[in-house]
């Protein structure tokens, strides 16, 4: 019995697609989901109905055409050929001709159910949530079974592990996805002590599986929550409306770890920054209150200085008015002690003021006074 190695096996596969007429010229018709542009100029996508699906490409010769002709929810017809692709071991579906594409019915419900949730508010900006700066604790609204929760935890402890944690487990994907979802939403909301940031999360998945992200029940108890809500579905090409209509969008699980727990490095740091700002802020409204002091005080003391001046100069004034009054009165005397000796004199003749002034001579030893 012949053992075929892996290429072999490949080659015996590929050939046998190539070889059988059946896969060929082939018409197929679906919706689109999962649609891909690679960096190459190819196309992959995904053709669903409600049971099945099949990945499906467009060479770079076709996809400038072909492209603008299709997106997510599309209904198309296309033809083409079944071949075995040797790298990802599985048949894809190489698309020749798109024969027709029609919109959704899901499509335009999706397309209605948006415009209704613009109209209502569930978009606006400006009642979006802030995020706190130091959450305490972060809600994770998700898969216990998945990879999600661990992705958070992990990226949130390496950035502060001083946060803490709540799962509320949930499915993500099916029929009751989004009434659970929403549940948890309320739930986390109606505790003693809520979280300070809920992250509803996925990781990532086929278009068709974000279904749960679009729906009414979801968007309402998100919409309704006292608690920011950051969407982490992990889809980055693909916008849902629960995208919309959180606080926050992040592209994956772990961005929205790092946008919701924030760095404790970068905040002691900035702890630190802030500190020697505002301790030189105090510094220079001391050294300004110290020179506006000395100011102060070198005014004060002119002033004082001249408090001084003016008291000497009213003692000078107060000694000259009373020296002043003093020599008035001595003049006046004076005066009234001459007018008294005139008056004398004049009452005496001057025979009296010589014979006066004989003895006053005789008995002063000839002396005159």
């Amino acid at each position: 019995m012949k053992v075929y190695s892996i290429r072999e096996c490949s080659l015996l596969m590929a050939d046998a697609f190539q070889k059988d007429y059946i896969f060929k010229n082939i018409t197929v018709s679906g919706t689109v989901s999962n649609l891909r542009f690679h960096f190459s100029g190819v196309i992959f996508f995904s053709l669903i109905d409600e049971e099945s699906r099949i990945t499906c490409r467009i060479g770079k010769m076709r996809s400038a055409f072909l492209g603008r002709r299709i997106k997510n929810g599309t209904e198309i017809l296309i033809l083409g050929n079944i071949k075995y692709d040797k790298i990802s071991g599985r048949p894809i579906f190489q698309v020749d001709r798109i024969l027709s594409s029609t919109e959704s019915p899901i499509l335009e419900k999706l397309d209605m159910l948006k415009k209704e949730l613009k109209a209502s508010g569930y978009f606006d900006i400006e009642k979006k949530k802030r995020l706190p700066l130091f959450p305490f604790r972060v809600g994770i609204v998700t898969s216990a079974s998945g990879a999600v929760i661990h992705d958070i935890i992990r990226t949130g402890f390496l950035r502060n592990n001083s946060v803490r944690y709540s799962l509320y487990s949930t499915t993500v994907q099916g029929e009751n996805a989004a009434a659970d979802m929403a549940e948890m939403v309320i739930r986390a909301n109606e505790e003693t002590e809520p979280p300070d940031i809920l992250i509803i999360a996925r990781g990532g998945g086929a278009e068709e599986d974000l279904a749960p992200f679009n729906q009414r029940v979801l968007l309402d108890a998100v919409f309704c929550s006292k608690i920011p809500v950051i969407s982490a579905v992990g889809h980055e090409t693909d916008v849902t409306l629960l995208d919309l209509a959180a606080d926050v969008r992040a592209s994956t699980p772990t961005q929205a770890a790092e946008i919701a727990v924030p760095d404790k490095k970068y905040i002691e740091e900035r702890i630190i920054c802030l500190y020697l700002v505002l301790q030189k802020i105090i510094r220079d409204k001391l050294n300004i209150s110290k020179l506006k002091l000395q100011h102060t005080l070198t005014i004060f003391n002119i002033l004082a200085q001249r408090g001084k001046v003016t008291a000497v100069r009213k003692d000078i004034l107060y000694n000259w008015i009373i020296l002043d009054r003093k020599l008035k009165k001595v003049i006046s005397n004076k005066k009234l002690d001459i007018l008294e000796r005139m008056q004398f004199l004049s009452r005496c003749g001057m025979e009296d003021i010589l014979i006066c002034s004989k003895h006053i001579k005789g008995a002063d030893d000839g002396k005159e006074i």
